[in-house]
Parts: C-alpha cells; structure tokens; sequence
C-alpha cells in the first residue's frame, strides 16, 4: 500500500504505512506524521476509519514533550540539558560519562533500580508486607506487574523519568496487590491509606507530566 495524506482540522498529514505479518493495526504520530503499521493485505478503507477515531487523540499525543529529546531528558522529575555525549551527576550518586543517548540510559537504569528497590522497602515496612525482588524492564501497556507466586514485582523504566512522588503511587499501587489482587474498592482504600494523592499523581502519570 502506497502512502497518502489524511485531513484533520483543514491540514494535511502524510500517512506512512508498512505492512507486516500481524494480527493487530498500530496508529503512532511522529515527525508530524501518521505511522501505521498494519497486516498484510489490510484495506486502506479500514486504515482511514481508524484516523477517523483516533487522528486528533494521536496528534495530541505526539506533540507532547518527550521524556528524552535531543538536547534534555527528564529524570526523577527533573529536565537536564545534556550533549550527544558528556558527563551526568545524579545527587545522591557518582558522576558518570556517557556516550551516546542510549549509554546515558543505560547507566540510569541500575540506579533507578536501586532507588525503586528502597521505595519499596520502605512501603513494605510501612504496610507490613513481605519483600519481594524487584525488577525493571521495558513495558508498553502497564507501570508495573505482581506475580504473588513468585513474589516479583517489575517496573516499567519509563518511570525513571517520573518525580518520586510519581514513582512513589505505582510503587504502592503494585505493593497494595499483595493484598488484594483486583481493581475493587477494597483495594483502593489501601492505595489512598498510603498514597492519599494517588490520584493527582496517576493522572500526571497518565498524561506524561514529570514533575
């Protein structure tokens, strides 16, 4: 399927479209552009109904500041202006060299790990819970997962660019599973017996406010 341009509000995007061997269809608004990605043989009819849906929420979406950016990256709540490559001091830590974006990262990430690991050992004291080991890893769809058998709790890396607070809501969000493992009421009055500002802080989280 050839590319083509899609009207929202009187202005004209290009809509860039691949086709691969999947079930699903795949909206993304980037460099002021549709990015679809979409099964094999799909109809461009059903590509332009799903625009017809989800076109402005996308463009919302996509001009919305970005955690990390050519010249910054947003950690713990914080904007810092960084190079291509340099040094970085997070307070509390050494300073580190980075190469590159992704070195930068990757250099954040163990101790990201570690702060989360203490936030969570201090709720858990707080809430008189069990320990469980604690992992970070990259995840679309959620902020964290608790497996009760096997007692591990993991976090989406993103959160590193999120205030402590922030941090702090999924933290106690994912320990209040230990107790009740649904979405009931039960379980948000242990949520708000901790974090009584779970919901200013989820909604900053939900709309991609760092600070």
């Amino acid at each position: 399927m050839n590319n083509f341009f899609y009207k929202v509000n009187d202005k004209e995007y290009e809509v860039c479209v691949t086709q691969k061997s999947m079930k699903s269809v795949r909206f993304v608004f980037r460099d002021n552009k549709f990015i679809v990605t979409c099964p094999k043989f799909y109809p461009k009819y059903g590509i332009i109904k799903g625009l017809d849906k989800y076109a402005e929420k996308l463009i919302a979406k996509g001009k919305k500041e970005q955690p990390l950016g050519e010249d910054y990256i947003y950690i713990f709540g914080e904007k810092i202006i960084i190079n291509n490559s340099g040094k970085l001091h997070i307070e509390g830590y050494p300073e580190f060299a980075y190469k590159s974006h992704e070195d930068l990262l990757k250099k954040i990430k163990p101790i990201f790990l570690t702060i989360i690991t203490n936030r969570c050992r201090y709720y858990e004291k707080l809430m008189n819970l069990p320990s469980y080991r604690i992992t970070i890893r990259k995840m679309t769809s959620r902020y964290g997962s608790n497996s009760k058998t096997s007692k591990h709790i993991t976090f989406a890396t993103i959160l590193l660019h999120y205030s402590l607070p922030i941090i702090d809501s999924v933290v106690v969000h994912e320990l209040a599973h230990i107790e009740v493992f649904d979405h009931s009421k039960k379980f948000y009055d242990v949520v708000y017996k901790y974090c009584p500002d779970y919901d200013v802080l989820h909604k900053k989280l939900r709309k991609g406010e760092y600070k």
